[in-house]
């Protein structure tokens, strides 16, 4: 019984971190959003197009990256109130975030490789930028690793399931 207990601390102690990073998200966001509109660049044309198409990067990405914190966070919920972690909800959830980082981690090696490729910002001093936001795979594996994660709950609700059985 102190296990799930242990857990449900666990899992509550991590809702809140969750939570906080949830809003942090909202605030970055926001705060960029703000900058693109005070800062008044046309945004598809003139010398705001290269800041334009990173607005149609983070048109998508921000999305993928919502999506996944909003389903760890229904994870961590559904840990909370159940007995047992080793559900098929779960299983689904954690699939779910794992596709979605691998997805944006792709998804932002793709778009930054087309953005250097044949987009060019020069500053006023004639020095030649870009950004790049990519983490080097390190997401890929990431969410590698939470597939496997949830192919280790799909195998603990199999025997889970067995010894049931048994009993």
């Amino acid at each position: 019984m102190s296990d799930t207990n242990k857990f449900k601390r666990a899992a509550l102690v991590l809702l809140i971190i969750t939570g906080l990073v949830i809003l942090w998200f909202f605030f970055q966001q926001g705060r960029g959003l703000y900058n693109i509109i005070t800062l008044g660049f046309d945004l598809f044309g003139g010398e705001g197009a290269l800041f334009g198409v990173y607005f149609a990067i983070a048109f998508v990405s921000v999305p993928m990256m919502l999506a996944s914190l909003i389903i760890g966070f229904s994870l961590l919920h559904s840990i909370r109130r159940k007995e047992s972690p080793f559900i098929k909800k779960n299983v689904t959830k954690l699939k779910a975030v794992a596709i979605l980082l691998v997805a944006f981690e792709l998804y932002l090696i793709i778009s930054q490789i087309i953005i250097h490729r044949y987009f060019f910002v020069f500053a006023h001093s004639g020095y030649s930028y870009f950004m790049s936001v990519s983490l080097g795979g390190v997401v890929i594996v990431l969410g590698l690793v939470v597939y496997c994660i949830a192919l280790v709950f799909e195998y603990g609700i199999s025997l889970q399931n067995q010894v049931d059985e048994t009993l």
